[in-house]
């Protein structure tokens, strides 16, 4: 008798392969596979399902894991032909499907788990996505499917509210982090401080009221300068830090690799990520296990990953923002205080752990 077979999409992780960049999701998608692959007899088969013309597939996750490519564009209007069909029930045999990309167009939901990272284009619709058409989809695949993971209890309670899902199909396995890339570094590559803020955009990630606190904290001629993680930087933005009282200090990588993105964790005086809605908050975990401490918001999933670890401000608190600046620049905060408590809350994650309580939904619904 064969065992069941799991098959995960990993549609969502290949743009590392083809771009040499990944979303969150993507991320979130990779580590999950990767973590997975290292659990010794699982109680059932995992096969990879990739989709695109390039004939880059699941393969490129280096896993033991079997994988299947269908030589199709991964679009909109393929994903929804191969979802009227039983394109992908003939070609990988799945008795459970993982979707880990929030949606896709399926043939039989009853044998789907599906990944719902947050509630975004329901509880904060940010005009950069088209949200409208997010709040018609999402909630048509979550209805009907076998169960949802998510990774945060914050999540799950957006999602009962927002998509009319009863909580008992919905399973929190909260992310985790690199223990080979995010942790203490000791040797330090910028001697100048600074403080860091990654993963950045316009909208509810509010990154620009940090760049306007640290605007108004740099006119005391501090030592501190600003680091920014941003991948396409919008130019009104370039332009806005390139003002010849900002160009000096403020720092901006639109591309960093993730050994460069640990070494910038671990050298910064503190991380500053005021978001104002997250379905889990890597950037906070990730700070912290680097021992770095992080100002963040007591919104969402936020308190979740922080804890009493993280510094709380309202989102829209520009002068505690700058406060916290003085505070660190003063060392009336010294990162050296904060940073075993700050290892010790990001200790609580791990890809292992989620690894295994994945496991233990896949046995549940198969």
């Amino acid at each position: 008798m064969r065992k069941k077979r799991v098959v995960i999409d990993v549609n969502a992780a290949l743009p590392l392969y083809s771009k040499g960049w990944v979303s969150g999701i993507g991320r979130t998608t990779k580590e999950l596979v990767e973590a997975l692959d290292n659990i010794d007899n699982l109680p059932f088969e995992v096969m990879l399902y990739s989709q695109n013309t390039k004939g880059i597939n699941g393969d490129r996750l280096q896993t033991h894991f079997k994988s299947r490519h269908l030589f199709l564009p991964h679009k909109s209007w393929a994903n929804r032909l191969i979802g009227k069909t039983h394109l992908r029930e003939w070609s990988t045999g799945y008795d459970l499907l993982h979707i880990p990309h929030n949606f896709e167009w399926v043939r039989k939901p009853e044998k789907t788990l599906v990944t719902i990272h947050d509630a975004l284009f329901f509880a904060y619709p940010d005009d950069v996505f088209n949200f409208q058409y997010y709040q018609q989809v999402y909630p048509t695949l979550a209805k009907r499917c076998r169960g949802i993971i998510t990774c945060s209890e914050s999540s799950k309670k957006d999602i009962i509210q927002y998509m009319d899902v009863p909580g008992e199909k919905i399973f929190v396995c909260p992310w985790g982090y690199r223990k080979d890339i995010y942790f203490p570094r000791e040797h330090k590559k910028i001697e100048q401080p600074y403080f860091l803020m990654v993963s950045c955009s316009l909208g509810r990630k509010n990154s620009m009221s940090v760049i306007r606190a640290y605007e108004k904290f740099s006119k005391n001629d501090p030592s501190h300068e600003l680091w920014i993680v941003w991948p396409n930087t919008p130019q009104s933005v370039l332009e806005y830090c390139g003002q010849p009282h900002l160009k000096r200090r403020i720092h901006i990588s639109q591309s960093v690799d993730d050994d460069t993105l640990g070494q910038l964790y671990s050298d910064a005086t503190a991380t500053f990520f005021p978001s104002r809605y997250e379905g889990f908050g890597l950037p906070v975990l990730e700070s912290m296990a680097c021992g770095t401490p992080v100002v963040t918001c007591r919104n969402s999933s936020l308190p979740e990953v922080g804890g009493d670890a993280a510094f709380y401000v309202d989102p829209d608190d520009m002068e505690a923002l700058c406060d916290y600046m003085e505070q660190f620049e003063q060392q009336t905060l010294k990162k050296t205080d904060y940073s075993e408590k700050c290892m010790a809350q990001a200790s609580l994650f791990s890809w292992e752990r989620c690894a295994q309580q994945t496991v233990e939904v896949y046995k549940q619904l198969l």
